[in-house]
């Protein structure tokens, strides 16, 4: 019987610092408390940092794995609600571009996964090699922007990047510490317009996140917002969205 695959989705960025990361981290738990079977995986290869938003210390890595000293089974880690955590290194230069070889064994080490609703790819920001692979095998492609001019110029520099390489053309948009809903469609607009001139892409609005002094104060302390502040606005601005991938 063929093993059942959910929504495979990557969250990328034109510059770091945008929250990418935290989006992902606790868009996973909001899945996984919906009781929705989630990964997460790590592809910031070298500088990974998804096992810190939950407080961990993996003793195993993608690195193991493609070098051959362990299955992706045994490099996985499980956090809150069942969440599936595929760690990356942290300070290993050589995995920030993978050769043919390696992205072969990761691609076929992800295929031997169990059943699942959702794979969260948390990319590199930027348009290096490893950003326009993960993002050409993943069904959905998330662009996180916040209201920086030099995210918003960046953010389309990625989706150019990725249209010309990868012929892609659905990208969806997350406005990320905006005031407001106003200023996040400004930010969506701005982005459309400047692609509808250029490019032949589709941008899709998916919602945005406010800026929440809660955000701030659970990430120093290694937590996640959604879970030990679930009536605060970002988490229900994160529900909004994730509600929006269930339907």
């Amino acid at each position: 019987m063929e093993k059942r695959r959910g929504k495979t989705i990557t969250i990328t960025s034109g510059k770091g610092g945008v929250g990418k990361s935290s989006i992902v981290t606790n868009m996973a738990y909001i899945l996984g408390a919906n009781k929705e079977s989630t990964y997460i995986v790590d592809a910031d290869l070298s500088l990974g940092n998804i096992d810190i938003f939950f407080g961990m210390s993996p003793k195993f890595n993608i690195k193991d794995l493609i070098e051959g000293r362990k299955t992706i089974n045994e490099i996985i880690v499980e956090g809150p609600h069942g969440i599936k955590i595929i760690p990356a290194t942290s300070g290993i230069a050589e995995l920030s571009s993978l050769t043919d070889e390696q992205r072969n064994i990761l691609l076929s080490s992800l295929q031997e996964l169990a059943e699942y609703d959702f794979l969260l790819v948390d990319t590199p920001a930027g348009i290096s090699s490893n950003v326009i692979y993960f993002n050409s095998i993943s069904k959905n492609i998330f662009i996180v922007v916040t209201p920086d001019p030099a995210s918003i110029t960046d953010s389309y520099a990625v989706i150019k990047v990725l249209h010309n390489k990868t012929g892609r053309r659905d990208f969806n948009i997350i406005a990320n510490m905006v005031k407001d809903e106003a200023e996040a469609l400004s930010i969506y607009k701005n982005l459309l317009t400047v692609s509808d001139q250029f490019l032949n892409v589709y941008l899709d609005y998916m919602g945005y996140i406010p800026i929440d002094a809660n955000v701030r104060l659970a990430t120093k302390k290694q937590r996640l917002w959604a879970e030990h502040y679930p009536d605060t606005q970002a988490t229900k601005a994160l529900i909004k969205i994730c509600n929006k991938l269930v339907s």
